[in-house]
């Protein structure tokens, strides 16, 4: 078995043991709505190392004003670990990245919970500043 193997099974094992039973993507993410967000975990290598990404897509199609920008240079100061993301088509994610090759469940559960909260508690806020939708909004219209 190969290291992503290991640690594909461990996450299954963590989130089985946080009682969470996410929804599987074709493209092997595993996701999960916590308030007005979603959740996803993201699994892989490079070289001799592997990783586990929690992301949270906080924001679509928002207009990004130069109030908002600041805004989320700020708040990347505040957060404990984790960094606000701005992609090319509008998207703003919360994401954080944890070493997977010797991960434990304390770090799994509470990096999980944590861009959980951090994405709920701000989307709000984030979408008075800019408009868009959150991933609440953008899972009504599907």
């Amino acid at each position: 078995m190969n290291r992503l193997q290991i640690l594909e099974e461990r996450v299954r094992a963590y989130l089985g043991e946080m009682g969470l039973d996410p929804e599987q993507s074709e493209d092997g993410l595993y996701l999960f709505k916590y308030g007005s967000t979603v959740v996803m975990i993201s699994l892989f290598e490079e070289t001799e190392d592997t990783f586990c990404r929690f992301a949270s897509v906080m924001l679509k199609d928002f207009e990004p004003t130069l109030e908002l920008l600041h805004r989320i240079l700020r708040l990347n100061t505040e957060v404990l670990f984790g960094s606000f993301l701005l992609f090319e088509d509008n998207t703003l994610s919360f994401s954080a990245t944890l070493l997977g090759n010797h991960l434990d469940f304390d770090e799994f559960a509470k990096t999980l919970r944590y861009v959980a909260k951090v994405s709920d508690d701000y989307d709000d806020d984030l979408q008075a500043l800019g408009g868009g939708m959150r991933a609440e909004d953008v899972l009504k219209e599907a």
